[in-house]
């Protein structure tokens, strides 16, 4: 609480990585974010890196795409979290334990996917 009384404030976690990230001046120079993580789940939407990575490319105007292992949001739920599309390893091969075995090959196929969607007319 002494920090506080110094002038100190708290700050969501998510901001801060992306500050000592230069994510901002990253940002002004991209037109597609993509982030991602194992699960993209409820616990997500509660202030997990790719929901703070999507709520400040959406403040920037910019399109965000998420890659995932498993994927457990609704497309409504990933659009209110600023997320157009979302890409997960399970649709490719769902048997978890030989996703987890592939992942490195699936997520090349998976970008794959991703670049032909995104550079789709």
């Amino acid at each position: 609480h002494a920090a506080l009384l110094l002038g100190a404030r708290f700050r969501p976690g998510i901001e801060v990585m992306l500050d000592v990230l230069g994510f901002a001046p990253a940002l002004e120079r991209a037109s597609l974010v993509i982030t991602g993580e194992g699960s993209l789940d409820a616990q997500t939407l509660h202030g997990k890196a790719p929901a703070g990575v999507a709520a400040a490319a959406r403040a920037a105007g910019r399109q965000v795409v998420a890659v995932c292992g498993r994927l457990a949001l609704s497309p409504g739920e990933l659009a209110a979290a600023g997320v157009s599309r979302a890409y997960a390893l399970t649709d490719l091969e769902p048997d978890m334990v030989r996703c987890l075995a592939e992942a490195g090959p699936l997520l090349e196929r998976l970008a794959e996917r991703l670049a032909r969607d995104l550079l789709r007319p």
